[in-house]
């Protein structure tokens, strides 16, 4: 009897389940009729419209092509520059080999700290005393001290050779000019302050020959000298050593200016001094008029004398004096490699170079640049006539889809 009361007591329940249950299967089946019947309709709409359609998306298609040719996209660039002057900084992780094989110096001259040990036999005119050594270490003590080097008899042929010449990274290298009056050719090397200094020194190598070399020193002290008076300081120290040790092997310090002069201009050899593909940043071609009062009065004075620079199969010539800038006017190009340097008769030293940038700014002032070369993100995918071919298809094709578009809504509308 109890358990057939519980009975009574759950079939409501199960009642209201299966009510549940009805009212979720008419709501199904009247929304899957309501979603084939939408379907249909959109099915017949396209069907249709299906010329429209496909309009559109070619449109579109078109809009993307033209945002693709317009936005501009970063591209590899090359170019070759002779200059009077030019500057970069060594961006190598390991020392490299800036110079070699520079043959014939009638004179090397040095200024900067210094460390020097000539080995050998000494005569000195203006110091005697300096005859009965046979090893003299001499210290340049600051920025404005001086060392020369070159062969004691003028006459002879020289036979002082800079065998070479490693570049520490971070070492910048400033004011790189040939004087042809002179045959000179200079160059400073510099720490860059915008980055931490190794703790090496960039290393010169030379051979001092056979020969007698006359030495002339400046702004110096004696270090373990024998002698029993010291030389004036203040004066220039002159001798003329024949060295025992022909390798002469230098740690060149920051902030050193070097200036080699030939005994007669170079000519071919002039291709194998400068070591090819020093990775570089910060190249610039300039050179900075100071009038020593006030850094705002500085002029920026460009030291190009002709040069091409190519990028996205645009090229452009580079007169002289003019500026060559990256994206921004105040910033040089992003040369990444300069992939060879020589000595240009009677012109300067050219420089071929590559490196990658949104777009290449040249010009006579710098804030007004005249001529440049930019490149899209289509133009690292097609070339540069594929892409003209393309927008003058695209420009007859978006006019004609527009007018039958147009064509075509009119009519649609005028339908009853």
């Amino acid at each position: 009897m109890a358990s057939r009361q519980k009975a009574k007591q759950n079939f409501p329940d199960f009642i209201k389940i299966r009510q549940w249950l009805n009212s979720l299967k008419r709501y199904l089946i009247a929304g899957f009729v309501i979603s084939a019947s939408a379907l249909k309709r959109l099915l017949r709409t396209i069907s249709n419209h299906q010329n429209s359609l496909l309009v559109l998306l070619l449109l579109f298609f078109l809009n993307i092509i033209t945002f693709a040719a317009i936005v501009p996209a970063t591209h590899t660039f090359e170019g070759n520059i002779i200059s009077q002057e030019m500057s970069f900084i060594y961006n190598g992780q390991q020392a490299k080999l800036f110079l070699q094989d520079i043959r014939g110096i009638k004179e090397l001259e040095n200024e900067g700290k210094q460390t020097l040990t000539f080995t050998g036999s000494f005569q000195s005119e203006t110091w005697p005393e300096l005859n009965q050594l046979n090893s003299l270490k001499i210290q340049l003590k600051d920025s404005d001290s001086r060392w020369i080097i070159a062969p004691a008899n003028i006459q002879a042929t020289s036979e002082i050779n800079l065998n070479e010449l490693r570049l520490q990274p971070n070492t910048k290298v400033a004011g790189l000019s040939y004087d042809f009056y002179r045959n000179q050719l200079a160059f400073s090397l510099q720490p860059n302050s915008k980055s931490n200094l190794t703790n090496n020194e960039n290393t010169l190598k030379l051979y001092l020959g056979e020969q007698p070399i006359k030495v002339i020193v400046e702004g110096y002290e004696l270090l373990d000298s024998k002698l029993s008076n010291q030389p004036d300081q203040q004066t220039q120290l002159e001798f003329i050593v024949n060295p025992n040790i022909k390798e002469f092997n230098l740690e060149i310090a920051p902030n050193t200016n070097i200036y080699i002069t030939l005994a007669k201009p170079p000519k071919y050899e002039s291709e194998q001094w400068f070591r090819e593909k020093i990775e570089t940043k910060d190249v610039k071609f300039l050179d900075l008029d100071r009038n020593g009062k006030d850094a705002r009065d500085d002029l920026k004075i460009s030291t190009i004398v002709e040069g091409k620079i190519r990028m996205v199969g645009q090229e452009q010539e580079i007169k002289q004096n003019q500026f060559l800038m990256g994206e921004n006017p105040d910033t040089p190009l992003n040369i990444e490699l300069i992939r060879h340097l020589q000595i240009v008769p009677k012109k300067g030293i050219e420089a071929r170079f590559s490196g990658k940038t949104k777009e290449i700014q040249i010009g006579l002032d710098q804030d007004f640049p005249v001529s440049q070369i930019q490149g899209s993100w289509l133009d690292g995918v097609l070339p540069r006539d594929a892409i003209i071919a393309l927008f003058s298809f695209g420009a007859a094709t978006v006019a004609n889809l527009l007018s039958w578009l147009f064509s075509n809504a009119s009519k649609s509308a005028s339908k009853p």
